[in-house]
């Protein structure tokens, strides 16, 4: 029984569950925010279902691909591959295992659309963002683009095709994640290094990334303005948008002119806590 426990726990630290939630959870509201009659909790519940399974299986499936990785990197070593919990053989049928029943039951119970972008984010995540990680610094912005793809596949589930409000959600989404990704990389620069990652960070000085990051806030503030423009929100959001918009480019402006780990430190928690934030105000200030 011990060992059945010990077997488990390692499956699950391979779906990565504190990555699984968010995902889960930014899946979630993009179905909530694009909804236009009442809930169908019917179709919520297989779209968690799904998207668990497709998603945790995806990320299985990074870890088996990035074994050798983790096992050279600090902060990896002890994933369930490299610390021998579970074998690489094993880890590639449970993640391929749970990929597939996930993307089959989006399509079965929810709808083929989101059935699709899910897989286009499990498959842009594993076959583009994984391997570009180790050939270019481009590897962040290609990395956006499954991060972008989660409330679409929300707004499918909801709707059942894709319409200018689930692109808009991909860009406000898209542009949030390359700062968080850089900043990431920034933090953990030289495990990165040693095991020859081609992140931005890495390969030049971070006054680079620095300004990206800045970039892309003041790129992101008037993108998440529009959902009020497109009736998607009442009145208030936009003035949260801009608000948390606002306080986001303060602290990344406060790294840029002051480098230090704590400055670091606090990017990473606003762009954390501005996402799920900005997401929920847009999901309450629907119109009725």
């Amino acid at each position: 029984m011990a060992a059945f426990g010990h077997i488990a726990k390692a499956l699950l630290d391979l779906t990565k569950p504190r990555a699984l939630v968010m995902i889960t959870f930014t899946t979630g509201l993009g179905y909530l925010i694009a909804v236009t009659t009442a809930i169908d909790w019917r179709v919520l519940a297989h779209l968690v279902f799904g998207v668990v399974l497709s998603s945790g299986g995806s990320l299985a499936l990074n870890q088996y691909m990035e074994r050798d990785l983790d096992a050279r990197m600090e902060r990896t070593r002890h994933r369930p591959i490299p610390s021998g919990r579970i074998s690489a053989r094993a880890a590639l049928v449970f993640g391929t295992f749970c990929s597939l029943v996930g993307y089959g039951h989006l399509a079965l119970f929810v709808n083929l659309t989101c059935s699709l972008a899910t897989i286009a984010c499990g498959t842009s995540y594993l076959f583009l963002y994984t391997p570009l990680k180790l050939r270019s610094s481009f590897s962040s912005f290609v990395g956006a683009i499954p991060g972008g793809l989660l409330p679409v596949m929300g707004w499918a589930a909801a709707r059942g095709r894709l319409e200018l409000g689930a692109w808009v959600l991909f860009v406000i989404l898209f542009l949030w994640q390359i700062p968080h990704a850089l900043i990431i990389s920034i933090r953990h620069s030289k495990d990165y290094q040693g095991v020859g990652m081609k992140q931005l960070p890495i390969i030049t000085d971070s006054r680079a990334s620095r300004r990206q990051m800045v970039f892309n806030v003041l790129v992101l503030i008037p993108v998440t303005v529009l959902p009020g423009f497109l009736n998607m929100t009442e009145d208030i959001y936009p003035v949260i948008a801009l608000a948390l918009g606002f306080l986001l480019l303060n602290q990344v402006l406060q790294y840029t002119f002051k480098v230090t780990e704590q400055s670091a430190k606090r990017v990473f928690i606003a762009l954390s806590a501005y996402l799920p934030l900005l997401l929920l105000a847009m999901y309450l200030d629907k119109p009725v």
